[in-house]
């Protein structure tokens, strides 16, 4: 790691920070508080913050629509909705939204959790059943899932215990997922055009590498290739190298629980993480104040690819 990287907490904090997006186009990054059902926005160059409350069920994942301003994609619960914040600059509440998809219906306790627009706008996302980890008394009532153009629904994989970071190769032949209650970072097969995923593998084993009881969150992957994992638990960024399934570089962060990365800011150059105040005690607060904050990370010598907005029909 360089001695340039400089690492700041940019946001207040918040419970239970997830699903960071950068917007290129408003220069703004979008994230959410999940139980809170809260969807914030914080814009570097004015350092403003506001934020949307949206009634409806825990808000996991926000990505901007394409091609309709001030409207997003969200999930509620097991909903993917879209929702219209009038005015971005501004704190809102909103009551009403658009039911695109629902998924598990037969799995009242689910939930989605993380999500992703790949190259060609389409929102993969999945979903996890009321457990949590270590312990993880409940696996594989989650499933990932594929919101078509068309706001068709694609079950992509069964069996899914707490569906997380997700991220394609630059080629799109390679798929990146984590299944953060198999304590793994995995790779498929991707024939990206058709949508489907084989060949799964694992990469990256937290048991095996002598990380357990900490776990892989979300993810994101740099224009070289590399995967940047937010380690729960350990209070790392660890960057992987998916040709060599060694970390290369690791980043210390002030706070024990980091839960997302992605990359931001006029050149992509710089990874902002989301933290939770969750699973830490009210001593260890004392210690890490700013569990819960969004971090900005510069001089990494490293930058990602733009996130791509959800193209849906509605």
């Amino acid at each position: 790691m360089t001695e340039n990287v400089k690492i700041e907490r940019v946001t207040l904090p918040v419970e239970l920070g997830e699903g960071p997006h950068w917007s290129g186009a408003e220069g703004a990054l979008y994230y959410v508080d999940i139980f809170n059902q809260n969807v914030h926005r914080y814009r570097p160059a004015s350092n403003t913050h506001s934020k949307m409350h949206i009634e409806g069920g825990p808000v996991t994942l926000v990505v901007p629509l394409m091609g309709r301003r001030n409207k997003f994609v969200v999930s509620l619960g097991r909903d993917l909705a879209v929702v219209t914040w009038d005015d971005p600059s501004k704190d809102c509440v909103v009551t009403k939204y658009t039911t695109i998809a629902s998924v598990d219906q037969k799995r009242a306790g689910n939930r989605f959790n993380d999500g992703k627009c790949d190259d060609l706008g389409r929102l993969w996302a999945g979903t996890m059943g009321n457990t949590d980890v270590p312990e993880n008394p409940r696996p594989d009532l989650g499933s990932l899932f594929l919101l078509g153009h068309d706001s068709s629904v694609a079950l992509m994989q069964e069996k899914v215990s707490i569906s997380n970071g997700l991220a394609w190769s630059a080629d799109h032949k390679t798929f990146y997922f984590i299944d953060t209650a198999a304590y793994k970072v995995e790779a498929f097969d991707c024939d990206f055009e058709n949508a489907k995923i084989s060949n799964r593998r694992t990469l990256y084993d937290y048991r095996e590498q002598g990380l357990y009881p900490h776990f892989p969150d979300g993810m994101t992957i740099d224009t070289d290739g590399l995967l940047w994992v937010a380690s729960f638990g350990t209070g790392k960024i660890h960057c992987i190298n998916p040709n060599t399934c060694r970390v290369e570089r690791e980043v210390q962060l002030p706070t024990h629980n980091p839960t997302s990365v992605c990359w931001g800011g006029p050149d992509l150059d710089q990874l902002f993480v989301t933290t939770t105040t969750k699973n830490i005690t009210q001593e260890q607060l004392i210690g890490q104040p700013d569990a819960g904050a969004v971090f900005r990370i510069t001089g990494l010598g490293a930058r990602g690819r733009p996130a791509r907005d959800c193209e849906v029909m509605i």
